[in-house]
């Protein structure tokens, strides 16, 4: 298995994210979020937060971000994934990734929610630890 393939495993199977953005400060701002409900592929990653977070706001202005995501298992496996971050406004996905659990963040308890913010990462590339072994990798 090539450390792509390795590495997109490991996507599908955790359930903690650290996302990290470029601050206006020119400082890394970093939050752990929740994965998309759909994981199909490493091609792209969706995540949710609220548009009124700094989080979105600091992407808006610079879609420079990492993803970094990781299992604590017997075998260590960690993966850092290197690209660009973006606000979706395509209602159509909103939809797609909205969770029921979500209405309780939301006065109108649904994806049409204002502060209800997808974001879309496209990784570049990545670097998959397992073992105390590093290996790069493209996408």
């Amino acid at each position: 298995m090539t450390e792509r393939e390795r590495a997109e495993h490991l996507y599908k199977k955790v359930d903690t994210f650290i996302l990290t953005c470029i601050g206006s400060d020119g400082y890394p701002m970093t939050k752990a979020v929740v994965p998309g409900k759909y994981r199909e592929s490493l091609n792209e990653l969706y995540f949710s937060t609220n548009t009124s977070s700094k989080f979105a706001n600091e992407v808006s202005k610079n879609q420079k971000a990492s993803v970094y995501f990781y299992s604590k298992d017997l075998a260590w496996e960690g993966c850092y994934l290197k690209g660009d971050m973006e606000i979706v406004t395509d209602m159509n996905i909103k939809e797609k990734y909205w969770l029921e659990e979500f209405k309780d963040a939301y006065t109108q308890q649904s994806f049409t929610d204002p502060d209800f913010c997808m974001l879309r990462f496209v990784p570049n590339s990545g670097r998959f630890y397992e073992d105390y072994t590093i290996a790069d990798f493209e996408i």
